[in-house]
């Protein structure tokens, strides 16, 4: 209690982290001291579609085309699954993290949190699972270090 973890440190720290995109820094600053309270669950519905657009960002910053035109000209943006999956996901990120992220967030036989809170089928169990209290701790981990490096990429 006497050295709590607040919104605005959090927020601060985003605001300061390299792969936090400006203007989400509250947004994901929120969601990392959701954690730090056990709302895992809060946390996780604002950190998925986040950390979505974080890696989008990071492979549009390298060159990657994350979007696609359908029949008709109507450009949409790739979903997290297919992002991880160009060659420039693994050029960025390297092995490690890139397995991480797809276990965690997008592989059906991992955890699947991105899908899982898409399309409402994260349950209260569920959204305190270890599954989610890693996502929540590893996202907490590439925010910081990024600080600490200094660095636009999350590696």
């Amino acid at each position: 209690m006497e050295h709590r973890f607040t919104k605005d440190l959090m927020a601060t720290a985003c605001h300061y982290s390299p792969i936090v995109p400006q203007s989400r820094e509250q947004l994901l600053g929120y969601a990392l001291w959701l954690g730090f309270e056990y709302e895992f669950g809060a946390a996780i519905h604002l950190l998925c579609p986040q950390l979505e657009h974080m890696v989008r960002l990071q492979l549009k910053d390298v060159g990657a085309i994350t979007s696609n035109l359908d029949n008709d000209g109507i450009e949409s943006e790739c979903g997290l699954s297919t992002l991880m999956e160009l060659p420039e996901a693994h050029e960025l990120f390297g092995e490690d993290l890139t397995f991480r992220l797809k276990s965690i967030f997008t592989d059906s036989l991992g955890f699947n949190l991105r899908n899982e809170v898409a399309h409402g089928l994260l349950d209260d169990n569920f959204a305190r699972s270890v599954g989610s209290i890693y996502a929540w701790w590893m996202v907490l981990k590439l925010v910081i270090r990024s600080i600490a490096l200094g660095s636009n990429q999350s590696q």
